[in-house]
């Protein structure tokens, strides 16, 4: 009986848990005032996939949390909602919590968390559901600082943005920018806490900066405006207010890996070419992207950007090391000979990259400059060039020629190619010289060929 009454409770629970749970209307959010000179914002985004509904409030509030102020995000799904989880690419980030069976709230404590969000890093929240097929899928959203609320005087214009961008300031380089418009000398913009450091960048327009701290104290509390004032010609002076708030901006859905599905960026060309494309010591690279994007670009080479070039061998001038090559030949005599008769310089692409670049240099030399026969010869590094006539000291002045050849190519790492190989000689020994040098960092090749004898 005990067991029979269990089963019988059970089938009576079960179709508050079947799939049939239907959308629950949100509950109306609280925002008040009017939208003057900008777009109204929704207070509330929706998607949808398959059998499953989400939708997030946009306007994020602020409570204490854990200790400390955290941002809180409030979320309504049509599934009973089992558990939910919040992170970033490869780390749990942020609390998520279920709150009642289809609700649920995203925490993102004031300081790391709410600042990474802030300043573009998108958030994403595995939801289980009990019910629906299949019964887990992953959220994305993006959060981003916004003015809204606007009252009081049109003649002073207010963007709703406020973006992040890569500034160098000597601590983080990141700082939030909007901008105002008014037909005035100054604009000031006051507040309890959080009021910007203000420019002005045109006739008409002025640029408002916060780092992040400034702009934590200009969003929470999300209820206190910030006031903008203006004097304007024929004495009158022009007030306006707006409240700075973080908005949830972006919301997608999707069953699959949310890493595939929503790669990071990473480094992109136009974004890097802006970059080294600005003047030296510029520190504002507003003009390039957004912030993420530009930082993705700081450490980035770039071969890491651009495509691969095909290996080409350009011949570079190579006049200046004539002197070496003469001073290499001196002291050649009828008894003992040396001649280093011919010095050939290239330059290849910089982001030439192969897993043996050198052994794929000499075989170009050899199918398209005429080059050596690879298989007569013996790859080296430097430690090895003593090896080869021309930087021994047996007959020239092997060190002083390498020196010369150093300072022309940027010294570092060689790679190299060495051959001697007899040549026919009448009643004398006589050798074939040769060597090819090749210094990775300067992408430089340099190519020797000559001849060494005695007389028997």
């Amino acid at each position: 009986m005990k067991y029979l009454a269990l089963a019988s409770l059970l089938a009576l629970a079960t179709p508050a848990c079947s799939g049939t749970d239907e959308p629950t209307p949100p509950p109306p959010a609280q925002e008040t005032g009017t939208s003057t000179g900008a777009v109204t914002v929704p207070t509330r985004l929706y998607a949808e996939l398959g059998a499953h509904n989400l939708s997030f409030e946009t306007l994020g509030t602020f409570e204490d949390r854990d200790g400390v102020r955290a941002l809180v995000l409030r979320a309504t799904a049509n599934r009973y909602v089992s558990s939910v989880l919040s992170f970033v690419p490869d780390d749990a980030f942020g609390d998520a919590h279920v709150i009642s069976e289809r609700r649920f709230e995203i925490v993102l404590h004031e300081g790391h968390e709410l600042n990474s969000v802030l300043s573009g890093l998108p958030l994403f929240i595995l939801i289980n559901t009990f019910t629906g097929t299949p019964t887990q899928y992953t959220a994305r959203i993006e959060v981003t600082p916004q003015f809204f609320d606007f009252r009081g005087d049109d003649s002073i214009w207010v963007d709703s943005a406020v973006t992040p961008y890569y500034v160098h300031n000597g601590t983080d380089n990141l700082v939030y920018r909007g901008s105002a418009g008014v037909v005035a000398d100054s604009l000031s913009v006051t507040a309890p806490d959080g009021a910007p450091a203000v420019s002005r960048v045109a006739a008409d327009s002025f640029q408002l900066n916060w780092s992040y701290t400034t702009l934590h104290q200009a969003i929470d509390p999300h209820t206190v405006p910030l006031t903008f004032t203006a004097p304007l010609a024929g004495g009158t002076t022009a007030s306006k207010t707006a409240r700075l708030v973080a908005r949830v901006v972006s919301l997608a859905l999707t069953t699959g890996d949310a890493y595939d599905v929503w790669p990071e960026p990473g480094c992109v060309r136009p974004v890097y070419d802006c970059i080294h494309a600005q003047p030296a010591g510029t520190t504002d690279f507003s003009v390039c992207g957004k912030y993420r994007q530009v930082a993705n670009c700081q450490y980035v080479t770039a071969c890491e950007i651009h495509p691969l070039p095909q290996l080409t061998l350009s011949p570079i001038d190579g006049s200046s090391l004539e002197p070496a090559r003469t001073a290499w030949n001196a002291g050649s005599n009828n008894g003992a000979w040396h001649s280093l008769s011919a010095m050939t310089t290239y330059s290849t692409p910089s982001c030439f990259t192969d897993p043996t670049p050198f052994q794929t240099i000499m075989a170009q030399l050899a199918a398209n400059q005429g080059g050596p026969d690879v298989s007569a010869g013996t790859f080296t590094n430097r430690a090895g060039l003593s090896q080869n006539v021309f930087f021994n000291q047996s007959y020239g002045n092997g060190a002083a020629l390498l020196s010369a050849l150093d300072a022309f190519a940027g010294g570092g790492e060689v790679q190299a190619w060495i051959s001697s190989q007899p040549e026919s000689c009448q009643n004398c020994h006589q050798f074939g010289a040769q060597a090819v040098l090749y210094y990775p960092a300067s992408h430089k090749v340099i190519v020797l060929s000559g001849h060494y004898g005695y007389d028997s």
